[in-house]
């Protein structure tokens, strides 16, 4: 029973769990340490350990896990209305509650920065492949970026026939995706990845309510890909899940690092689906640019360039996999963007939703460096 007399004179603090919360955030302001200590000896051994375990499991229990987890809070919390409505006004009552419902808060965050969250913090990529980022991208440059894409979308689209695109599974690419990161870590060492763990999601349906393609499951260190995807963008998909698993938290690096996996693959199945994506990117950075200087005339005069200089076939893929998502749209959650763009903004991803873009000015960076070599 309620005792409010009790309550009032001692709150359930928990002084132990406050030192470490405090800690882990003083551990998260210094991307140095993060990157030297955290990930190399506390994510990436732990990261594969999980991958060794699940790695063996048909189904993704990743979706499973979180099912469980969302059902247990609801117990909860139905079971704590009911044992607690007679004391909603009473004053003693909620000190306690408050107490306790921080110290859950910063429970839940200590694992998550433990297990995923302190990757947002640690020094950026672009040390590792020895080239400097820009911190903004002019409309020229979009445009140019386009047309080089359009060139090479056509070229690449070439090579893959209609047979073969037929027969495209997602077993098969995944598969493929594993073996692209066999060939460049020769080149790029610290792209080495063990132990994979790649999963088709047990309800895919999911992601058409709360909006991912694709998701990477920290707790159990499993990427899970959703298999009605249309297939042409699931190699660009599953490279960016694994990069995840491999600690690239931000959406920038993971696409980038995708984008990479892309552009110095020798299968033009993963070219074609780089150059997809990031002609996506780079056509609406462009377009948006032109809309918001109100020269619409000249929007809608790129638009008709692209689709004018685009192969046929290239247009018909960008229309499946436009109409797939068109179809989808409206079925998800109002809200879940939102909160989704939130995370990522307090996860030091400032631009939000927006940071998925943000690959553009790495790709700049990348083409750059490329031709120096």
């Amino acid at each position: 029973m309620f005792n409010a007399t009790k309550l009032g004179q001692k709150l359930p603090w928990n002084y132990n769990r406050y030192v470490l919360g405090i800690i882990i955030f003083a551990f998260s302001c210094s991307p140095s340490l993060v990157s030297h200590f955290y990930l190399p000896y506390f994510f990436r051994p732990v990261s594969l350990m999980l991958r060794a375990i699940t790695g063996k499991m048909d189904n993704a229990i990743g979706e499973w896990l979180y099912l469980i987890i969302v059902i247990s809070l609801i117990i909860k919390l139905v079971k704590w209305l009911m044992n607690n409505n007679e004391h909603f006004l009473t004053a003693a009552f909620w000190p306690a509650q408050m107490v306790k419902m921080f110290n859950s808060l910063l429970k839940l965050y200590i694992l998550f920065e433990l297990c995923w969250g302190l990757n947002y913090q640690k020094n950026s990529p672009a040390e590792d492949f020895k080239m400097q980022v820009p911190t903004s991208y002019s409309e020229a440059q979009m445009d140019s970026l386009s047309l080089d894409l359009i060139q090479k979308m056509n070229v690449t689209r070439e090579k893959l026939s209609d047979s073969t695109l037929k027969t495209l599974e997602i077993d098969l690419i995944m598969e493929q995706t594993k073996g692209q990161f066999d060939q460049i870590d020769t080149d790029f060492p610290f792209l080495h990845y063990r132990r994979s763990s790649l999963k088709k999601a047990a309800f895919p349906s999911w992601g058409d309510y709360f909006g991912y393609t694709a998701f990477y499951q920290p707790l159990t260190g499993e990427a899970i890909i959703r298999d009605d995807l249309p297939l042409l963008t699931q190699p660009f998909t599953v490279s960016h899940e694994i990069a995840h698993q491999l600690g690239y938290a931000s959406e920038t690096e993971a696409n980038f690092i995708a984008f990479v996996i892309g552009t110095e693959s020798k299968d033009p199945l993963f070219n074609y689906s780089a150059q997809l994506q990031l002609f996506t990117y780079a056509q609406l950075a462009q377009l948006n640019s032109i809309a918001k200087r109100g020269d619409f005339k000249l929007f809608e005069n790129v638009i008709a360039r692209n689709k004018k200089l685009l192969n046929p076939k290239v247009l018909a893929d960008r229309k499946q996999i436009r109409d797939f998502f068109s179809r989808k749209q409206d079925l998800q959650i109002p809200g879940s963007t939102q909160l989704y763009n939130q995370f990522l903004q307090w996860n030091k991803q400032a631009k939000g939703i927006e940071s998925y873009n943000d690959v553009l000015l790495w790709a700049l960076a990348y083409k750059k460096l490329s031709h120096n070599k």
